[in-house]
């Protein structure tokens, strides 16, 4: 993540980026979950390094078009039971076999949320399970990858593109920090997302939320 915010705020490190069609992505999530969602989410639990940047911003911004098996909802419910617990740095290994199953459940309800991922590696480098901590740490810099790859964030036609509203704070804090002079911009965008522009003292950044509204 320190990795991205210093690309945000310098705005000088180029990629090749993939413009993200959120109104293409979305009608292929909806009238084909399973070829155009599932199949790629499949894979990704397995080995993300076999997906293409198509198959990945399918997959990732997709997933706001698609029924969620563990939402946000669900997270928020299980905190004090298994993620405050998981993301301990002392976290005992005893404590951690036994919330092990339930955390295994909701994980692979939900392979895409990073605060889940983070929690995942504790839990399997406190029991030992190399290979799973591995994977878990592969997939999560798959999904900073796609981030880092969606745009520029330099103006509207090439914005960072998020799937949740703690994203897009989570980009707008090093902007907000910056001084007092912090402002926000809501930009026109698709039906579903959300598009804003945060400044501060010169400094501009554009984040979109895809499929943010649809929640």
């Amino acid at each position: 993540m320190k990795k991205i915010i210093a690309i945000l705020i310098l705005l000088t490190f180029k990629f090749s980026f993939a413009q993200i069609n959120v109104e293409e992505i979305k009608k292929k999530a909806v009238e084909n979950p399973q070829e155009n969602f599932y199949k790629y989410l499949e894979i990704f639990k397995q080995d993300p390094s076999k997906l293409t940047q198509q198959d990945r911003n399918q997959m990732y911004y997709g997933s706001r078009f698609v029924a969620a098996e563990y939402s946000r909802a669900d997270y928020n419910k299980d905190y004090e039971e298994l993620w405050k617990i998981a993301s301990r740095k002392g976290l005992s290994k005893a404590k951690a076999q036994k919330i092990l199953p339930a955390a295994e459940e909701a994980y692979h309800k939900n392979p895409l949320n990073r605060e889940i991922l983070a929690s995942m590696v504790n839990i399997y480098q406190v029991t030992g399970e190399k290979a799973k901590a591995e994977l878990c740490i592969l997939q999560n810099n798959t999904i900073i990858k796609i981030i880092d790859e969606s745009g520029t964030g330099q103006n509207e036609n090439l914005p960072i593109c998020v799937i949740t509203l703690d994203d897009m704070m989570t980009f707008a804090k090093p902007i907000m920090m910056l001084g007092r002079d912090f402002k926000q911009k809501d930009l026109k965008t698709d039906k579903s997302s959300m598009m804003t522009e945060y400044s501060n003292r010169g400094a501009s950044l554009v984040v979109k939320c895809v499929g943010c509204l649809n929640f």
